[in-house]
This record gives structure tokens, C-alpha cells and sequence, in this order.
């Protein structure tokens, strides 16, 4: 006798405000249903998960740094890829954690080991960005000294911007203040995009701001970092 199949409430809470899926961006089916889903897992990492929330405003500083020095093309490809992977390795410990919490219920010793090992890869790859960029500007310091224009502009301009970028990820979602704190955002981007000699990084800056306000406007209100925890009875 085949048992009944499951109803989507005994598989999974579905009313968790963490499973709310982001709104449809292209029509589904095929390869454009591919990216409709990665999208909305890229989206849905952002808005939920307090650590991913962390590493879009230092990827957005990394962004301003190399938008201010003229820096040479292996040094900005080797702060993309840092950037990249340090993303790659937090969506990637995101769906474990998913995965973890969707079998397991109650403590497990081995579950616990699966999610410290995954966070410590991303706390890993974390540590060596920040080494990397150190590196970088220890080791070419004259390019600070020599463009200190530049420098001040970013000090001025960035610090502000990553602020209202925390702001907007961590306390204001939608409605009028969004839109102004997301404006604002852009108008303190403007002046180092003019400035810049790397016009790629600008647009990545700017394009950074605009998804994470996209995630943070389509996501539910009240979504928690890091997965639900699995708890001793």
C-alpha cells in the first residue's frame, strides 16, 4: 500500500515568513525559470540573512577603495574574485543550513557540525579578503599618498553611503523612507562614479545598491539571519 503523499505543512513550515519566495522577475519555465530561481536565491540570501547583509556593504567598500585608486587590472580582478567568492561561499552556507533545518527537527550533534563547518568556511574566506585587501594597500601605499583627492572623496562620499546601506538592509524595508534613504544612496555614489577611473566598479557599486534595495523591498518584513536553529527538546 503506498502511503499518502505529504501535505506541504508536515514537510516544512510554510508559513515561516523565511519561505516567503521573492515575486516572479521573468516568466518561468526553461532556462529562464533557471535564472527567475537563482535570482530569487541571490535576492532572498540578501534579505534574510543577517551575514550576507554584512558582507553586501564590505563588498560595497571594496567597491569605493577601488573606484578611488588607480589601481592595475590584477589587483581589481583579484578584489572582484575575493568579493565573489566570499558571497558564493555564504549563499552556498544558506541553502545547507536550509537544508539542515528541513530534516532536522531536533538536536543533532552531526547537524550541528555541518552548519559550524559551513559558517567557518565563510568566516575563513572572510578573513583572507580583509588580508588581501591589507596587502594590497600596505604594499602600494603610494597610491594613497598620491591620490589623496581621491581618497578623501571616498572617506566622505563611501562612509556615509555604507551607512545608509545598513540602514536600508537592516531597519528601513519599504514605503517613502526606503525610497529616499535608496536615493540618497545613489546621489553619494554619484560623485566618485564621475571621478573614477574604473568605470566597472562604479557600475557594480551602483548596481549593488539597487539589488539589495530590490531584495529587501520584495522579501517579508521580518525574516532572521543564519537559519532556525535546531535546539535540544
Amino acid at each position: 500500500m503506498v502511503a499518502p503523499p505529504l501535505r506541504p505543512n508536515e514537510a516544512t513550515d510554510l508559513s515561516d515568513p523565511n519561505l516567503e519566495s521573492i515575486p516572479p522577475v521573468l516568466l518561468p519555465g526553461g532556462i529562464v525559470g533557471s535564472f527567475r530561481a537563482a535570482i530569487a536565491g541571490v535576492l532572498r540570501t540578501i534579505a534574510a540573512q543577517r551575514n550576507m547583509k554584512i558582507h553586501v556593504v564590505s563588498g560595497l567598500m571594496v567597491l569605493i577603495v577601488g573606484m578611488a585608486l588607480p589601481l592595475g587590472l590584477e589587483v581589481r580582478v583579484a578584489l572582484l574574485f575575493a568579493v565573489a567568492i566570499v558571497w558564493f561561499a555564504e549563499i552556498l552556507n544558506t541553502a545547507l543550513e536550509a537544508f539542515v533545518d528541513l530534516h532536522i527537527r531536533t538536536y543533532h550533534r552531526l547537524a550541528m557540525m555541518a552548519k559550524d563547518a559551513a559558517a567557518a568556511g565563510v568566516l575563513v574566506l572572510a578573513c583572507a579578503t580583509v588580508v588581501v585587501l591589507a596587502e594590497i594597500l600596505t604594499t602600494q601605499w603610494h597610491l594613497v599618498t598620491d591620490n589623496l583627492p581621491a581618497v578623501q572623496r571616498a572617506v566622505v562620499f563611501g562612509v556615509p553611503c555604507a551607512v545608509l546601506e545598513l540602514v536600508g538592509l537592516f531597519l528601513v524595508r519599504r514605503g517613502v523612507l526606503a525610497l529616499v534613504r535608496l536615493v540618497a544612496s545613489l546621489a553619494l555614489l554619484a560623485p566618485l562614479a564621475v571621478t573614477t577611473t574604473d568605470p566597472i566598479f562604479a557600475v557594480l557599486a551602483v548596481a549593488l545598491v539597487l539589488i539589495a534595495a530590490w531584495a529587501r523591498w520584495n522579501f517579508p518584513r521580518k525574516a532572521q539571519g543564519g537559519g532556525v536553529r535546531v535546539l535540544a527538546p
